[in-house]
């Protein structure tokens, strides 16, 4: 497809959204593979830099332009404004608009007072309020902000069945949420052998307290009772930056290994007999997702939004988050079956990629843009 029939979209983003995370993995795999339909451009401010690099390395290895103003914070907001805003879409160069995240309330508020007849495209990752420490005035701020973008945006991109059943009782009259997962790339992310080693796996951002890693701690703790012999992995975010909330007994358990590339994040899972994440909230969770492309067993809090996604699959087991003498029963007796395990999870696998492989993602979000883009058109032709 020629550049002159591509869509054009300009996706919208704040420098305080996790680009490291399931979020910037999101953006990258679908604007990769949507690139033959789709023409990307991408907007952030220079408020921060982490994930502003991120991104710059990203749009520099894929040839796309990147369009960076001035942060400024804003007092009812998480996230900052991008002054440069006004003038870009001033512009009117994109059919189509993307605004990521439910609490980047600056960003996507000055998008809603810039855009005319562009197709909105929302990708709101939902989360409760209280998962994200923020005050009255923000809360309230965010939350109407939210409101607004669901009324208008002519897609909403929901991360789970539950997302997108709650979002559209608040998208009063319309139709426009669907559910679109985040995905895996299965050849990179691949079954590891049926023999692993006595470990588990924590992957997450511990710079976020609903990852509840106090909780891991309490399952190992039981756990090692019951099989002396395991170990805890931990990856990600800081996680390297923890060893004092570890209590000493269980210090000799624990190898904190922090951020990792995508390469050894892959071969912690293939290699590790499970993935523990008893979480208090998961818009959708990545981990779970990798982990069990590579046949690992995962334990999980029960949450619905999590039920949702990976209940059907025989890897996923739920847990009571808060007992941890329960959640480490089940995890134990997971692990004594040892091949047998990592065997019936690889049986698993041809379901499991043919519900979230990111190419699937991407032909189901380009039919959603293409149908909201021709409805536009048809709209200003006869008006």
């Amino acid at each position: 497809m020629s550049s002159r029939t591509r869509l054009r979209l300009l996706c919208v983003l704040s420098p305080s959204n996790q680009m490291y995370s399931g979020i910037g993995r999101a953006v990258f795999e679908l604007a990769a593979r949507l690139s033959d339909r789709v023409q990307f451009e991408f907007a952030m401010s220079n408020y921060f830099t982490k994930n502003l690099d991120i991104l710059k390395t990203f749009c520099l290895e894929h040839e796309i332009p990147l369009h960076i103003g001035i942060g400024r914070a804003e007092a009812g907001s998480l996230d900052t404004y991008n002054e440069g805003l006004p003038g870009l879409l001033s512009q009117r160069r994109w059919d189509a608009l993307e605004c990521v995240c439910w609490a980047n309330a600056a960003t996507n508020e000055g998008v809603l007072a810039n855009l005319r007849d562009e197709v909105l495209c929302y990708t709101p990752h939902d989360q409760p309020i209280w998962t994200v420490p923020m005050s009255p005035e923000q809360a309230g701020h965010i939350e109407t902000i939210h409101r607004r973008m669901l009324q208008r945006a002519d897609v909403v991109c929901c991360d789970s069945p539950r997302e997108r059943t709650q979002l559209q009782r608040q998208a009063i009259g319309l139709n426009n949420c669907r559910y679109f997962p985040l995905g895996c790339d299965f050849q990179q992310f691949r079954p590891g052998p049926l023999d692993r080693r006595d470990q588990l796996l924590f992957v997450g951002d511990l710079a976020e307290p609903r990852k509840r890693f106090d909780r891991v701690l309490a399952v190992l703790d039981r756990l090692l009772v019951l099989r002396p012999s395991a170990r805890l992995v931990v990856v990600g975010n800081r996680s390297n930056e923890v060893n004092h909330l570890i209590p000493a007994h269980l210090r000799h358990a624990c190898e904190l290994r922090g951020y990792v590339d995508e390469s050894a994040l892959h071969r912690a899972y293939a290699e590790s007999s499970g993935l523990i994440l008893l979480s208090d909230f998961e818009a959708f969770g990545i981990p779970i997702l990798e982990a069990l492309a590579c046949a690992t067993p995962v334990f999980l809090s029960t949450l619905n939004e999590t039920q949702s996604l990976f209940g059907k699959f025989r890897g996923a087991h739920f847990c009571p988050g808060d007992d941890a003498g329960a959640t480490a029963e089940i995890i134990a007796r997971t692990l004594a079956l040892g091949r047998t395990a990592i065997a019936e999870n690889r049986s698993d696998l041809s379901r499991l990629r043919s519900t979230f492989d990111w190419d699937v993602q991407a032909d189901r979000k380009w039919d959603a843009l293409a149908a909201a883009w021709f409805q536009r058109r048809s709209w200003a032709w006869t008006a």
